[in-house]
Order: structure tokens, then C-alpha cells, then sequence
């Protein structure tokens, strides 16, 4: 098992001190986000990123996901990161095979392009994708990876078979933010007691019976099942 951590933050300075930090503590490598809020320019996310990668005495993912952000690193810049010796894959959020197919064309031979959104990811397996980050792995692991490795191998027949059937926790994962529907899928699944810290709030009532059946659709076992 490999442990990646996620340590990325708005200022330059304090990402690079928790790249220090934690790339010393004896883990395989380093997510991090672009820069929340601020909005820099896309010279600014190179620098910010170069420097991350500088400190980093372990491999960094990029990742880039402006729904959350409000920036939106884009192919060149990711270009020019993936060049730079400790800069190993990106995570990219944005849901568009334009995307993936622009990145796999500009960034570097051997650099990994993963995505960051479960419901296409099986289709940017197919534009260029070397796999995924997911959300829906955390409720069903064994089938995301099954799926991701059909995909991977050309199988496409296999996994869209296995793909329909994820279709649904897909979309319920996120009709309200996430990690709310994923908290409460693993509570249903017996797997934790649901608890949230503010401001993020137990998934709304009327949300619950989708995300029991997209649960189902997956044939996952729940809690109190016979």
C-alpha cells in the first residue's frame, strides 16, 4: 500500500513548509491542489507548483479542480510542470476529453494523467487517462478497480458492463457536496457513524433513498441487510 498526502494550501509559503514537512515523514508521495481563493495567474501556479516541488523530497501530483478553486490550471502550464523532474501526474477534474486529449499530447512521455471524475472516467481511460482518483472507490473499491483495469486494457466491453453499474453512485456521490453522500453511504454500509465536521452537514433526508439504491444498483452490502 502506498500513502499519498494531500498538502496543499493558498500561500506558496506554507505549502512548501507542509511539502517539507510531510515529504520527510516517510510517505510515497504528495497531492496538491492549486491555490485556493486567490486566483493567481497561470505564470503564478508555475511558480507556486515549482517551488512546491523543489522542497518535495517525495513524488508530487498535481491537482487541478476549478470547480472548487476558482482557478483552472490549464494544459500548457501543466505542460511545463510535468517537465520538472519531481512532478509526476496530474489529477484533473475538469470533465472534458478535450482536456485529457490536450494534456496527453503536451505533457511529458511517461507523465500520468489520472482523472478526477468517477462517472467519465472510464472514458479518459479511453483519451489518454492512466487511471483515476476517486470518490466511488471509497464505497466500492473492488469494482472501480476492476473497471478502471478492463479499461485500461482495452477491455472496453467488460467495463462498461461493470461502469453501469457504478452509474448511479457516480451522480448520488455528489447531489450534495461531497464528501456529504459518501459519509452517509458508508454509514449505511455500517462502516462509520456518519459524523461530520461544520460546516459540512449530514446528507438531507430527501437524498436518502437515491443513495440507498444507487448503493444496491452496486450490489453493495448494507448495514442490516440479511
Amino acid at each position: 500500500m502506498q500513502i499519498i498526502v494531500g498538502c496543499g494550501t493558498s500561500s506558496t509559503a506554507s505549502t512548501v513548509e507542509r511539502v517539507r514537512l510531510h515529504g520527510a515523514g516517510g510517505v510515497d508521495g504528495l497531492l496538491l491542489v492549486t491555490p485556493v481563493y486567490n486566483r493567481p495567474t497561470q505564470q503564478g501556479l508555475f511558480l507556486h507548483f515549482e517551488a512546491a516541488a523543489q522542497a518535495s523530497r517525495v513524488p508530487v501530483i498535481l491537482y487541478n479542480v476549478p470547480s472548487r478553486t476558482a482557478v483552472d490550471m490549464l494544459p500548457p502550464t501543466v505542460a511545463r510542470l510535468s517537465r520538472l523532474p519531481n512532478v509526476v501526474a496530474i489529477k484533473e477534474a475538469v470533465a472534458s476529453m478535450a482536456r485529457i486529449r490536450e494534456l496527453a499530447e503536451l505533457c511529458r512521455p511517461g507523465f500520468g494523467l489520472l482523472s478526477g471524475d468517477d462517472e467519465t472516467s472510464r472514458e479518459a481511460m479511453g483519451n489518454g487517462a492512466c487511471g483515476v482518483i476517486s470518490v466511488t472507490s471509497n464505497v466500492a473499491p473492488d469494482m472501480m478497480s476492476r473497471m478502471i483495469s478492463a479499461a485500461g486494457s482495452g477491455d472496453q466491453a467488460s467495463a462498461a458492463m461493470i461502469d453501469a453499474k457504478l452509474a448511479g453512485l457516480h451522480r448520488t456521490l455528489f447531489l450534495e457536496t461531497n464528501p456529504i453522500p459518501l459519509k452517509w453511504a458508508l454509514e449505511r454500509m455500517g462502516l462509520m457513524d456518519g459524523a461530520l465536521r461544520l460546516p459540512m452537514t449530514r446528507l438531507a433526508p430527501q437524498h436518502h433513498a437515491a443513495v440507498e439504491a444507487a448503493l444496491r444498483q452496486a450490489e453493495i452490502a448494507l448495514s442490516g441487510d440479511a
